[in-house]
């Protein structure tokens, strides 16, 4: 492995499961709209056991990309769980995306043509931690792959994820998508959506996620990698001379678990906010609430 400045800890390949995301952002998905794989006998979670970084087979100039984020203490933490960039509400993610495409720039300030060549995912279901790895270097078959972008679904199958990919590639509208990993898996449920430790576990959550690779049909086609390349540091160069606008006051929140009774309108009154600062910071889709659901109260 050689000019190694993004090597992360960890390493894995996959055997249990990973989540989804909508517009690079994950949407949340709620305990009520997502489906569940259903067990009526009780399922034993076998001893986890993370991947050997060493059997990984790398070619000359080839590099790992690797790191790994927990859902553990996040709100909906089976939506956390599948963040592997970032979720909408919140910001909370693996930041997946960034991480590769600053390793796949480093293979082009090198003088290759980038590509990301594997992705290898693990998750353990009794920390809810994910694990990833890329092996990233020059390409092999002549196209430079530019950035790393994915969409999926817990419960929804097949056709959510479908429904998903079309948007996600007209955001990379100048650049052609490739199929890399099509991620299928049941994660043993171990927590309540809550995150609160279940006794036993008896249903596993369907996770599909669909990686794509976007490669620059004009590198080579009009345009060479060094102008890319080029052009790659003089809007780094730009972005580190921007003056820093001054940023709006962080906004702080409690928790407030929902009880028997309670509406957003009494909750809403009771901590001197509106109902519409509530769903928003929650990203509630409608004013329905349930018993035991967590909420963000802002301040």
């Amino acid at each position: 492995m050689r000019g190694i400045k993004f090597i992360f800890l960890s390493i894995l390949i996959s055997s249990q499961a990973l989540y989804a995301q909508s517009d690079s952002e994950s949407e949340v998905e709620t305990p009520d709209s997502i489906a569940v794989v259903p067990s009526k006998k009780i399922l034993e979670v076998p001893v986890f056991q993370k991947y050997n970084p060493d059997t990984i087979q790398l070619g000359e100039n080839d590099f790992l990309v690797s790191d790994s984020y927990t859902a553990q203490g996040q709100p909906y933490i089976y939506d956390a769980l599948h963040s592997f960039h970032r979720r909408r509400m919140d910001g909370f993610g693996g930041f997946l995306n960034d991480k590769i495409n600053a390793g796949l720039a480093e293979v082009r300030s090198q003088g290759f043509n980038s590509d990301l060549k594997k992705l290898y995912i693990q998750i353990d279901p009794s920390t809810l931690t994910v694990y990833w790895t890329a092996v990233v270097g020059p390409s092999l078959d002549g196209r430079c792959y530019m950035s790393v972008d994915s969409r999926g679904s817990a419960g929804g199958g097949l056709p959510a994820v479908q429904k998903q990919c079309p948007r996600m590639h007209r955001l990379h509208s100048n650049l052609v998508p490739v199929k890399l990993l099509e991620f299928n898996d049941n994660v043993l449920q171990c927590y309540n959506w809550e995150g609160e430790k279940l006794d036993t576990v008896t249903r596993a959550i369907n996770i599909q996620q669909h990686f794509y690779k976007y490669y620059d049909p004009q590198i080579g086609n009009g345009t060479t990698l060094a102008e890319v390349v080029q052009k790659e540091k003089d809007a780094e160069m730009t972005s580190l001379m921007v003056v820093s606008k001054p940023t709006a006051p962080a906004v702080h929140y409690r928790r407030y678990t929902v009880k028997s009774g309670d509406t957003l309108s009494q909750i809403a009154q009771k901590h001197n906010t509106t109902v519409s600062r509530i769903a928003k910071a929650n990203n509630l889709r409608s004013y329905v609430i349930r018993v035991g659901q967590n909420l963000k109260i802002p301040n």
